[in-house]
């Protein structure tokens, strides 16, 4: 019924490319720079009241890495001259805090809501079982280790320590963690 005449054209250059970037990301957050043990007795273990959680995104697709280090190899105290000491690590499996034992570790749990990666806490710090995980020193040493993007990426750190019937009063005892973490593109 209708019709209609039209024409083209031809041309050598007939393709668009399109272009974009996608810079790196990395986030990195601490929930909180505080973890009050409270009043230590030796019927008991103290842990971490509110453990503190490290935050990671990123699309970095080769993963992540966060490690942590101490300044005391423990617990500190300036007035009493004393160490509540930091565990020993051990690679393979984590270490228990025992109740009436003096002793300090941080054991650590992972949750992750999207992204590709899987993320493995390192075995010594492995915090599932309650009062377990790893020794911190004055060393970096890995925490947790991610193989792919992350979104929400969760490392919970709780803190446990025990002291014995002659760990030394004081109200001063401290530790300072240092945390960092890093994207591997």
């Amino acid at each position: 019924i209708d019709s209609s005449s039209y024409t083209t054209a031809s041309i050598t250059d007939d393709q668009i490319v399109v272009t974009a970037t996608v810079p790196s990301a990395f986030a990195f957050a601490l929930s909180g720079n505080t973890d009050a043990l409270g009043t230590l007795t030796t019927g008991a273990v103290s842990s971490s009241p509110t453990p503190r959680t490290v935050t990671v995104n990123t699309n970095a697709k080769n993963g992540w890495t966060v490690w942590a280090k101490d300044i005391n190899n423990g617990l500190a105290s300036a007035t009493a001259a004393a160490t509540i000491p930091s565990l020993t690590y051990n690679a393979g499996a984590p270490t228990t805090v025992v109740a009436g034992t003096a002793g300090y570790n941080t054991g650590i749990t992972s949750t992750q809501v999207g992204g590709t990666g899987v993320v493995s806490v390192d075995a010594g710090f492995n915090g599932t079982t309650l009062n377990q995980g790893g020794g911190l020193s004055t060393t970096l040493r890995a925490l947790a280790i991610s193989n792919g993007p992350a979104d929400t990426a969760v490392l919970t750190i709780k803190n446990n320590i025990a002291i014995n019937a002659t760990t030394a009063a004081a109200s001063d005892y401290t530790d300072t963690i240092t945390v960092i973490g890093a994207g591997l593109f």
